[in-house]
């Protein structure tokens, strides 16, 4: 016998549901998460545009003590790519930032330009 979530997401199987919902609550766990976002006029602040790839940017002000999992976060909540299925690349000169740095800060990284442009690699 199948059985069938009534939640919120009425006919697909039951497991299918619980792993979407538990999805969603990991989801609004790292948006809570995310910091402040910091004024322009913010001297440490840094703007990077990510390239998701669909073809649209998303955009957000960090801090340069902000770490790479705040960037992870941000992008995640976008719900345009599953978490940990892509990673992060700087075209020029050619980096691409995975999970295994992502305790690090943005400026140890060498994001330290006022404006950063990345883009999303699926993995």
């Amino acid at each position: 016998m199948q059985l069938y979530c009534i939640r919120k997401c009425i006919s697909i199987p039951y497991n299918d549901c619980e792993n979407s919902l538990e999805l969603e609550r990991q989801l609004g766990a790292k948006e809570a998460s995310l910091p402040k976002e910091p004024q322009a006029d913010e001297e440490n602040a840094i703007t990077l545009l990510i390239r998701m790839p669909d073809g649209t940017r998303r955009g957000r002000r960090f801090l340069r003590s902000d770490k790479l999992q705040s960037l992870f976060n941000f992008i995640d909540i976008a719900r345009v790519v599953k978490p940990n299925t892509y990673r992060l690349v700087r075209p020029y000169p050619r980096h691409a930032f995975g999970d295994g740095e992502s305790e690090s800060t943005l400026n140890d990284l060498g994001l330290t330009s006022k404006q950063e442009a990345l883009f999303l690699e699926l993995i």
